[in-house]
């Protein structure tokens, strides 16, 4: 099994059933070709919530992401994630790990059909030797309902850009689970407008945290029971706490 395989031992808990944190960030910081884009920061992540970074606008959130899903190198600092060293295990951490939501990185092809971008995913996360067959609704349905939950899902006939904002970031955060990811970070919560569609959107990714850990962005707080918030602008040491 490569190392890219294995699975965390993090994400099983210990033997008391208590579980580790997902990220534990002790003082890190990244620098740019401009300056420092975060930093220092200093938080845990626990397992099986959601979870919120606040921060103002500018302040490197995005690039804090893509820092505790291993895609982004901390110029210093310790990062753990799912139990393993970042930068030094980055493979296996990419390998359990996925981002959504992300401007220029997961952007959906707007010309093409949910059918066919469902494909595409499933072709990119299944062996090479597997062939992948045409998306039927039914496949659509299995994929995206733990996402959607009560609201309808697209049939896989419709293109991409007959949906509104809500359903292709719903879409997005689908298409990031297919590989079965232990934790998932999803940017900038204010990119939902709306603010019945964001409260829907709060409320799935609640729903999927037990199974994926979720972990997102805001300026302010995300209103609803059980989240938790890292509050960036509070001090230098920072831990996750229960919105109340």
């Amino acid at each position: 099994m490569t190392d890219a395989e294995e699975a965390p031992d993090s994400v099983h808990g210990d033997s008391d059933g208590d579980e580790a944190a997902v990220v534990t960030a002790r003082e890190i910081v990244l620098n740019g070709t401009r300056g420092r884009v975060y930093g220092p920061c200093t938080f845990d992540i626990p397992a099986g919530e959601l979870t919120v970074i606040k921060s103002r606008p500018g302040s490197g959130r995005t690039a804090l992401l893509l820092s505790v899903t291993g895609r982004m190198r901390p110029s210093s600092g310790g990062l753990t994630v799912l139990g393993l060293p970042y930068p030094k295990r980055g493979k296996a951490i990419r390998a359990h790990t996925a981002i959504a939501g992300f401007d220029d990185i997961d952007d959906l092809d707007e010309s093409v059909t949910v059918g066919e971008a469902i494909r595409e995913r499933l072709v990119w996360a299944a062996p090479w030797y597997r062939r992948v067959r045409k998306v039927s609704d039914d496949t659509a349905m299995a994929i995206c309902a733990p996402v959607f939950g009560d609201r309808a899902v697209p049939p896989a006939k419709t293109v991409i850009w007959e949906l509104g904002q809500l359903d292709q970031l719903l879409l997005r955060v689908a298409l990031a689970l297919v590989p079965d990811p232990y934790l998932l970070a999803v940017d900038d919560f204010e990119q939902v407008e709306s603010d019945s569609d964001r409260a829907f959107f709060t409320e799935r990714l609640c729903a999927i945290a037990p199974s994926c850990t979720v972990v997102s962005t805001a300026v302010d707080t995300v209103s609803g029971y059980g989240i938790c918030h890292v509050d960036l602008g509070a001090d230098s040491n920072r831990a996750a706490q229960a919105a109340q």
